[in-house]
């Protein structure tokens, strides 16, 4: 039966409308969203020690729930939290307790068919106390209203307009509290200013907003922004053991070379041989005699899941600033969020990284458990998070050298003399992997492959130069490839096969 109410089609799509209409309002003005990272910093603050900023600090809503009186809530992450009130990125922050409050409060309330938000922190001893902060985003500008009644505490919307938001236009609300601290809010962004630990007397750190809120793709988080690597990369690692009278007893190298990478919609798998060198300098007192000794030629994997950045290899990633997981009896790892080394410091990992430390219960400390670093331990791990190399440090093994290709572009840090003899050279994985002949050519030559081809591989010829002259799809199961050298000139060429199941370079003469 055909029904002829066709005036139910225009009022249907109304109500559509409406209903899409206000889904987006109730996003407007949201301090928070779920599902997304934020990011902040203290403007122009530093810090002692090996860091040279307080860090940024980054947080998220992990759960969501109603209250009985209707309410919507959302509870943030929860966190250690320095003692002295440091936040984890400042190098002065060096005893921890859990913590359910995060920089900005324990969670945030909304009261549906309102524009009223309100963040909420409970009571911790005397390191922080319990309190409500009512923010009212839509009021009128220059209005006031009781923020939080218990502390006598009032709020004046002092402004709102448009402002660039990193780089972004939007509408920007400015509320000013009575005791003096301020926030910010962004329609679209959520928070972008707002007092550390939400205190509201004295003079608390005004953190301010980094970047835009994103989900982990599009952050430093992102697998394929911590480990952006290709086949034929090198990373060497050094490791500079005890000392006797400054002389050093032993100290050992180790070189990785990536074989494969493979991406999926959700995963991020890399594939690597590795090969380390251990020597003893046989000093008086180190008690052991000179020698050097080769391990065996091993391999590894990687794998990362691109939805939620965890890996089985990497336990700790992706934890935000102050996040933590049991991974001892009485030890902790907890992140320290994304830090900046003081200048000179870096070494080939670059001066931004993700930092992690493995804590120690220290004892109790007004009731709570504190954790704490050991003097002697150096149980931190380090990400490379500018240069996208991965491991930067662990323990006292640090990122010496590295040797990666882009786009036909190689850059290199570090000596790779410091790692001689560790791996097959690349003339003698390359032989594994293909043969190339004749060798010197006139018209072409032919590589011929050690196993069928597969999907996805690409062959590229190089001058002297580095520049490409050449360069085509190898077919999926094809064995032997040519490659035209017609109306080239004589010279000394590079052919380079890569793919996420075999790679290697070898070198060509044309006649």
């Amino acid at each position: 039966m055909k029904h002829t109410y066709h005036w139910g089609r225009p009022l249907l799509a109304a109500l559509l409308l409406f209903c899409g209409l206000g889904a987006r309002a109730q996003q407007a003005w949201r301090p928070f969203r779920p599902g997304l990272i934020y990011s902040y910093e203290v403007p122009g603050a530093t810090s002692s020690g090996h860091f040279a900023t307080l860090g940024v600090y980054t947080l998220r809503l992990d759960s969501a729930y109603v209250t009985a009186s209707g309410d919507s809530v959302w509870a943030f992450n929860r966190v250690m939290r320095d003692v002295s009130g440091h936040t984890p990125g400042n190098s002065n922050a060096s005893r921890f307790r859990k913590s359910r409050n995060n920089l900005f409060g324990q969670r945030l309330l909304w009261q549906p068919g309102s524009w009223e938000y309100t963040l909420e922190t409970v009571t911790e001893g005397t390191a922080q106390v319990g309190t409500a902060l009512r923010l009212r985003p839509r009021a009128a500008v220059a209005s006031s209203w009781v923020a939080n009644a218990s502390l006598g505490l009032n709020a004046t919307l002092t402004s709102r307009g448009l402002q660039t938001v990193n780089g972004q236009l939007d509408t920007v609300a400015t509320i000013t509290f009575s005791t003096g601290p301020v926030v910010r809010l962004s329609r679209r962004f959520g928070l972008l200013e707002g007092p550390q630990w939400l205190a509201l007397s004295g003079t608390p750190q005004q953190w301010v907003a980094t970047q835009l809120p994103a989900p982990l793709s599009q952050t430093l988080y992102s697998p394929l922004r911590l480990v952006d690597l290709q086949p034929g990369d090198e990373l060497g690692y050094r490791f500079d053991g005890s000392i006797v009278m400054q002389v050093p007893c032993s100290w050992s190298r180790s070189l990785s070379r990536i074989l494969t990478r493979r991406q999926t919609n959700d995963s991020l798998v890399y594939t690597y041989m590795v090969q380390s060198r251990n020597e003893n300098s046989g000093a008086p007192g180190c008690g052991t005699p000179a020698g050097v000794t080769y391990s065996s030629i091993g391999t590894g994997r990687w794998a990362f899941s691109l939805t939620t950045g965890r890996s089985n290899q990497f336990p700790d990633l992706p934890m935000l600033t102050g996040e933590y997981r049991l991974s001892g009896a009485g030890s902790v790892s907890m992140s320290r969020g994304i830090v900046q080394l003081q200048p000179g410091g870096s070494g080939c990992g670059g001066n931004q990284l993700l930092a992690y430390e493995q804590l120690f219960s220290v004892g109790p400390q007004n009731g709570n458990g504190v954790f704490g670093p050991i003097v002697d331990l150096f149980a931190q791990t380090y990400f490379s998070a500018s240069l996208g190399l991965g491991v930067d440090l662990r323990g006292e093994t640090y990122l010496a050298y590295y040797r990666r290709t882009r786009n036909g572009t190689t850059t290199t840090c570090g000596s790779p003399l410091a790692f001689v003899n560790l791996l097959p050279t690349r003339a003698a994985q390359g032989a594994a992997v293909a043969a190339l002949h004749p060798n010197p050519a006139t018209e072409s030559a032919t590589l011929t492959l050690a196993q069928p081809a597969r999907a996805g591989h690409t062959l590229r010829l190089t001058d002297a130069l580095g520049r490409t002259v050449w360069s085509a799809p190898v077919p999926a199961g094809q064995t032997a490839v040519a490659v035209p050298l017609a109306g080239q000139p004589a010279g000394l060429y590079l052919l380079h096969l890569s793919g996420a199941e075999a790679s290697g370079t070898w070198k060509l003469v044309h006649e």
